[in-house]
C-alpha cells in the first residue's frame, strides 16, 4: 500500500491516530466529534496517509448492512492536494468495502465540487437528501446530498508480493518424537529450531508448547520460556503462538497466551475461523470462543494469524473485521488438502485468495502428499509458504526420509528460486502486516 510517486504511505489507522484524524477535519468544519450526527470515530475502520511520521490524509468507512458500506469522513492536508491522494484514499476504501462483501457504497456530501468529483471519478448517482443535524461542512447548506455507487465491478486485489514470506510451524499438537526424532518438543529444542529457521530465511515461526512429558500444553509459562529464549538472540523474528482448540476447547486455556508479560508477548496468535474435521478428530471452534479470542487479541495489540481450512472461514473473518474485532491488514494461513476440508486443487487456492480482504497477506500449505503441489502453486501466485514439522514429517512423499525444520525451509527456498522470488525478511513482513506501531 505504498505510493511510489510521492513520499507518503497509505495504511490502516491505529487507535493513536484518532486525534490527528480529527485535526485533519478542522478546515472542513468537521471537528464536532462526537456529536449527534457523528459518533466516536472507529480507528479500526479508517485508512490514513502518512508522510514523514505525520498524517496528511484520512478516509473512514462503516457498514449499513453486510452488503452496503458507507463512507464517514475524508480529508487531505491542503499542502498535499494535487497529488491524487484523495483519489487513492477513496479507491482504497472502495476496495476494502468490496472485499468485505459490500455491493454498494453510500456517501453524503454538501459541497457541489465534492459531489461532482464523486460522480465523475467513481460513478456515484444522487439518491436523495438528508437534513443536517449539526453544523458540519458548509454553514449555508442545510442538507446532505446522498450519493450511491455500485461496488460489484471494483477490484479488491490482494497484493502479489515480489518477495516470498516463509512461515515455519515447528512442532504442532499431534506428532511425537517417535513419529520423527527431529521434532522439537522442549523449550530449548523449539527455540533452537526457531533460531535456525530464522537464520535460513523464515520471517515467522508458529509455536506450540509441550509439557515435560512431551504432550501439548496451553501453559503460558512454557510459551514465555520459549519466546524469551528466542528473543534473547533474535528480536526481529515474528513469533506466533497457538490458541488451537484441537486438544482443548475451553476459552480459559486457549486464551492463556494472550496474557503474557510485555517482554514475552507474542507478535501474533493463531485464530482458527471455524470448526472442521481432521482425518481422525474434530476441531471445534464455537463462534463465542472465536470472538472472545479475537477480542482479547485486539485489546492486547496482538495480530491474529487467521487459519483457514474452508472458504466459509474467510467469510467469517470478513464478518469479524466488519464487526471491529479484527484490525486490518489481515494475515491468513490457507491450509489445503486435509481430508474433510477444502481440496488442494489449483482452483481451490485461486478461489480462497480471491475471497481475501483487500491488502491482506497470505501463506499456504498443503497437507500430506499435496505439500509439493500447494508449495509450487503458492510460490507462483505471489503468496507465502507455510512449512514445518507440524505439517510435514517427511521430505519425500514416500515417507522414507524424516524431515527437519531446516530441511523443509530449504525446500521452500528452492521453490522461491524456481519462481524468481526473493525471500522476505521479518522486517519487511512486519511492514506488510503493520505490526510495528512506530
Amino acid at each position: 500500500m505504498t505510493d511510489q510517486r510521492v513520499p507518503y504511505r497509505i495504511r490502516f489507522a491505529r487507535a493513536c491516530d484518532i486525534p490527528a484524524i480529527i485535526e485533519l477535519m478542522r478546515p472542513y468544519n468537521m471537528h464536532h466529534i462526537p456529536s449527534p450526527e457523528m459518533g466516536e470515530l472507529d480507528d479500526k475502520h479508517f485508512l490514513v496517509a502518512e508522510a514523514d511520521g505525520r498524517l496528511i490524509g484520512a478516509a473512514g468507512y462503516t457498514f449499513i448492512s453486510p452488503e452496503v458500506g458507507k463512507t464517514t469522513l475524508m480529508a487531505v492536508n491542503p499542502a498535499y492536494t494535487g497529488h491524487g491522494l484523495g483519489m487513492e484514499l477513496q479507491t482504497a476504501r472502495m476496495r476494502v468495502l468490496r472485499s468485505l462483501g459490500c455491493e454498494k457504497i453510500i456517501t453524503n456530501a454538501d459541497r457541489p465540487a465534492t459531489i461532482a468529483w464523486y460522480k465523475r471519478h467513481f460513478g456515484y448517482r444522487e439518491i436523495g437528501r438528508l437534513p443536517k443535524i449539526h453544523s458540519f461542512g458548509l454553514d449555508d447548506v442545510h442538507e446532505w446530498t446522498t450519493l450511491e455507487a455500485d461496488l460489484t465491478s471494483v477490484a479488491s486485489p490482494v497484493p502479489l508480493r515480489e518477495k516470498l514470506l516463509i512461515n515455519v510451524a515447528l512442532t504442532g499438537m499431534k506428532h511425537i518424537k517417535s513419529d520423527n526424532p527431529h521434532l522439537p518438543v522442549t523449550p530449548e529444542e523449539i527455540a533452537a529450531d526457531a533460531l535456525e529457521v530464522a537464520r535460513l530465511g523464515a520471517a515467522v515461526v508458529h509455536l506450540h508448547a509441550r509439557d515435560t512429558s512431551g504432550a501439548p500444553t496451553p501453559d503460558a509459562s512454557v510459551y514465555a520460556e520459549i519466546i524469551s529464549r528466542i528473543r534473547e538472540k533474535n528480536t526481529d523474528l515474528i513469533i506466533c503462538v497457538s490458541s488451537s482448540g484441537r486438544n482443548w476447547q475451553g476459552l480459559e486455556k486457549r486464551s492463556a497466551v494472550l496474557n503474557l508479560d510485555a517482554d514475552v508477548k507474542p507478535d501474533m496468535v493463531s485464530l482458527t475461523l471455524g470448526s472442521m474435521n481432521f482425518p481422525d478428530q474434530a476441531s471445534v471452534n464455537p463462534p463465542d470462543v472465536i470472538q472472545a479470542l479475537a477480542r482479547g487479541m485486539l485489546e492486547r495489540g496482538i495480530k491474529p494469524e487467521l487459519e483457514v481450512f474452508e472458504a466459509g472461514m474467510i467469510d467469517y473473518g470478513r464478518y469479524l473485521i466488519r464487526k471491529g474485532l479484527i484490525r486490518q491488514p489481515g494475515y491468513f494461513n490457507l491450509m489445503l488438502g486435509s481430508l474433510g476440508t477444502i481440496s488442494a486443487a489449483h482452483d481451490s487456492l485461486t478461489f480462497l485468495v480471491g475471497r481475501l480482504p483487500a491488502f491482506s497477506t497470505w501463506a499456504a500449505s498443503g497437507s500430506g502428499r499435496y505439500r509439493t503441489r500447494v508449495r509450487e502453486m503458492a510460490a507462483a501466485a505471489g503468496g507465502g509458504l507455510r512449512t514445518g514439522l507440524e505439517d510435514h514429517l517427511y521430505l519425500d512423499e514416500d515417507k522414507k526420509q524424516p524431515a527437519t525444520n531446516g530441511a523443509l525451509i530449504s525446500q521452500a527456498l528452492e521453490a522461491a528460486a524456481r519462481h524468481g522470488r526473493e525471500i522476505a525478511t521479518p522486517r519487511e513482513v512486519r511492514n506488510w502486516l503493520e505490526l510495528d506501531t512506530t
